[in-house]
Order: structure tokens, then C-alpha cells, then sequence
């Protein structure tokens, strides 16, 4: 069980991580988020769009823990 412990843990800091990214990446111009997004991996979502599901996730967990 304390495996499980350290991933929520884990996991909640990265939540915390991918809020504060999506906060930074809403504060750059529209040029900016352009130019960010052109350069990652095609695969990867921007922040804006990537943080809901990592809060999804880490919710379910605490459901699931209840």
C-alpha cells in the first residue's frame, strides 16, 4: 500500500506542476504559444489542454480510495 502512497503523491505534484504550466502558457502572447507549441513533439497536447486530464486521473484515484 505504500507504493500506492507514493503515486498519488507523486502524482498530485505533478498535477500541481501541470497547473502551474498551464497558468505560464496562458500568460505568453499568441505568437508565443505558437512558437512554443511548433517546436514540441507532435504528440503532446499544449498545457492548456493537457492539465484537466492529469486532475481527471488524480480524482478518479481519491474515488477510488474513499
Amino acid at each position: 500500500m505504500q507504493e500506492l502512497q507514493n503515486f498519488v503523491y507523486e502524482l498530485q505534484r505533478y498535477a500541481d506542476q501541470t497547473h502551474t504550466l498551464k497558468d505560464t502558457f496562458e500568460q505568453l502572447s499568441e505568437t508565443e504559444k505558437e512558437l512554443v507549441m511548433n517546436v514540441a513533439p507532435p504528440s503532446l497536447k499544449a498545457p492548456d489542454e493537457y492539465f484537466q486530464p492529469v486532475y481527471e486521473w488524480l480524482e478518479a484515484i481519491h474515488r477510488l480510495r474513499e
